[in-house]
């Protein structure tokens, strides 16, 4: 089995998800889309079973790069109001020409040890165009339940062969490769959906 591999748990994840912690998953996923823009293009990375697609406002792309063949079948089923190019691709090994205005991160980045979160940072950073944003939904390391914690990193490491054996403080790797958080909302059971600029790309 190939590392963060989810095409077993697809057909249940968003059923696991919703008993586990309750809406809090989705309402992190959702909560800063708002501010995305009719003119943007807009990246996701590692969608899942895509059901922040329907809470997308219209713009004007959306590129949706998501490893798991069968997640991207169930994404693929939902009924949204505009064109999604789906990708099924590790986005470590993809290449886009595309500048995005925004790059959505929805309980993607904690797959990841920490030499390849590293580069996942940097690479959504070089993708990012002039004031893009980063949104991140994701568990927050700070006031994560040590127990549940534990008990998802063995059950993906078992079910999905999940690249990380920890739990990284993704918000201080994102400030130390240059991103600036803006917002955060936090939720229950150590949950967050921030919203981050790059530093070297604002306007002065």
């Amino acid at each position: 089995m190939a590392v963060n591999d989810f095409n077993f748990i697809a057909p249940f994840y968003d059923v696991l998800a919703r008993i586990v912690f309750g809406n809090a998953i989705l309402k992190a996923q959702t909560t800063h889309l708002s501010e995305i823009n009719e003119n943007d293009q807009v990246l996701i990375l590692g969608g899942g079973t895509g059901k922040l697609l329907e809470h997308i406002p219209f713009c004007d792309r959306v590129d949706y790069v998501e490893k798991s063949e069968k997640m991207i079948r169930i994404a693929k089923r939902r009924l949204v109001n505009r064109s999604v190019n789906f990708v099924n691709h590790d986005f470590l090994n993809w290449k886009s020409a595309t500048t995005y205005d925004v790059i959505v991160c929805p309980f993607f980045l904690d797959c990841f040890d920490e030499q390849s979160l590293n580069t996942v940072i940097i690479k959504a950073k070089e993708l990012l165009g002039t004031d893009g944003m980063l949104i991140v939904a994701d568990f927050d390391k700070r006031s994560i339940n040590i127990f549940m914690l534990h008990s998802m990193l063995i059950f993906f490491k078992w079910f999905s062969n999940l690249e990380t054996t920890k739990l990284l403080d993704l918000r201080t790797f994102l400030l130390k490769n240059d991103f600036q958080e803006n917002e955060i909302q936090l939720y229950k059971k150590g949950i967050f959906s921030a919203l981050y600029s790059p530093v070297s790309k604002r306007k002065p």
